[in-house]
């Protein structure tokens, strides 16, 4: 049976003749220490990822609502909807290839940086185009609006998955956990960034909404810009080959202590993504199916309470819109404070008793949600910053686990793995759960609104059912974590 526990593989799988070709361009790192300035600066990556999203999740919706109000087209929030889970689908079919794709990348560069210098910069372009399209209107500009949205989804699909492989790659896998932790600061913190420059285009612009709408996706595209300059300047990944972008057949691993270039595995096959799926389906040892399906199980549920909880706090609880924002994000901002510590507890207690905590923490906070006591914004608001402690110890620690479970060199395949479990699950739930709630209205005949009571009992179910599969997930631990356990008993 395949071994599965990251970096012990034996050696032999990896060709010999190219070990010590391509030489450290970082100082190496130092064993059970993580170096918190260069987690930070490998961050970059994933933080010009998450600038973009955070604009367009917010200016889209409306900018498309103004086109199909002109086209005169019915149906327009339900049409809004399929633009907008484009790039789930694009996402679904294209992260894990190009995270396969990755993982054989031979480059000067290191096997991740070509996908940032043409993904980030093809989405720079895309993303600032669309801004000049926002002020146009009439079918031939929503037509390509629609096209460059596409190559803008693409672009994003090109580099995600290299983005986020980029720290297990270059972090030892004991201190992963606290190294994933910034990473989901900076990607918080890029909220921030992004949902800034709203107040700030409304200032600059003010009375000119089309105006300041275009020039928030030129704001993004500079800052991205800059983003993408800092890290080229100051990552330096090993090596992989001589020129600039080739794609090998074999995956190509990278120590991720001493960054030394470890060389090829012989054994890999010519469609490493297509080889690993079928392990993870045929391996006697299913943790790491399982692990995928706490994953799309958890975002499922969590996923349904992001997607319709402004409607709950509108119809049912009759708060304003502008409080029920203010509450929701609470979550990710207390993650921000809690997220390095989250790891911490992983390192302490163990990734998979961290994960479960805070499934069994979020599932209390959504049987209180719906609860008499729980009708004021001071109440919502306390219960959202709860949700953001519990959020972290799931989203940080479950994507640690299936790096620990990739086999050497195969990192980049098992986190587009998560990806395609994690945008298939955002894909599918909120039409799911909306379905589920215009099935519930039409039965029990309640006035339209009420159906969002039952908002917080449908997320509980797949929540639950997480906790489920993680009871059926073995191993996934930092290297030793097992051995300690028995030395402190």
């Amino acid at each position: 049976m395949m071994k599965i526990n990251c970096y012990t593989m034996s050696e032999s799988t990896f060709s010999n003749e190219s070990r010590g070709k391509y030489q450290p361009r970082m100082t190496p790192n130092t064993p059970g220490k993580l170096r918190y300035g260069r987690t930070f600066l490998i961050g970059l990556a994933f933080m010009a990822c998450s600038i973009f999203w955070e604009y367009y999740n917010f200016r889209m919706p409306v900018l498309l609502k103004e086109y199909f109000t002109d086209m005169g087209l019915e149906f327009s929030d339900t049409l809004i909807g399929v633009v907008m889970v484009l790039d789930n689908i694009v996402a679904i079919f294209l992260l894990p290839y190009f995270g396969a794709l990755s993982d054989r990348t031979k480059s000067k560069y290191g096997k991740r940086s070509p996908y940032l210098m043409i993904g980030v910069s093809s989405a720079i372009v895309a993303f600032s185009v669309i801004g000049f399209i926002s002020r146009s209107s009439g079918v031939a500009a929503f037509v390509a609006l629609i096209a460059v949205v596409m190559w803008f989804n693409i672009s994003m699909a090109f580099y995600r998955t290299a983005a986020v492989s980029l720290m297990p790659d270059l972090t030892e896998p004991e201190v992963r956990p606290t190294g994933n932790a910034i990473i989901n600061v900076m990607g918080a913190v890029s909220m921030i960034i992004g949902l800034g420059i709203l107040p700030l285009t409304s200032a600059l612009f003010p009375g000119n909404e089309d105006l300041g709408r275009a020039a928030g996706f030129w704001i993004v595209s500079f800052l991205t810009g800059i983003v993408l300059l800092v890290y080229l300047l100051k990552v330096k990944e090993t090596p992989t080959g001589d020129k600039f972008f080739e794609v090998g057949e074999h995956n190509i691993a990278i120590d991720p202590l001493t960054l030394e270039y470890l060389g090829e595995q012989e054994v890999e096959k010519k469609e490493p993504l297509l080889a690993g799926i079928k392990k993870i389906f045929t391996d006697k040892d299913k943790s790491t199916f399982y692990m995928l399906l706490v994953v799309f199980s958890w975002f499922f549920g969590f996923n349904a309470l992001r997607t319709f909880y402004s409607l709950f706090a509108t119809f049912s609880l009759g708060m304003e819109s502008g409080q029920a924002g203010m509450a929701l994000m609470l979550s990710p901002a207390v993650m921000i404070l809690f997220a390095v510590f989250a790891g911490k507890i992983a390192q302490k207690f163990g990734r998979k008793r961290t994960i479960f905590i805070g499934l069994i923490g979020l599932t209390l906070c959504m049987v209180m949600m719906p609860m008499p006591f729980m009708n004021t914004f001071p109440a919502i608001a306390t219960l959202f910053a709860v949700i953001g402690i519990f959020y972290g110890m799931i989203n940080i620690n479950t994507i640690v686990i299936l790096w620990e479970k990739a086999p050497k060199g195969m990192i980049g395949t098992l986190t587009g793995a998560y990806y395609l479990a994690s945008q298939l699950s955002d894909t599918l739930s909120p039409v799911i759960a909306g379905g589920v709630f215009d099935l519930y209205r039409i039965i029990t005949k309640c006035p339209d609104g009420e159906q969002y009571n039952i908002l917080f009992y449908y997320a509980i179910v797949f929540e639950l059912l997480a906790m489920f599969f993680l009871s059926r997930v073995k191993g996934g631990e930092a290297p030793g974590f097992e051995d300690n356990l028995i030395e402190e008993k």
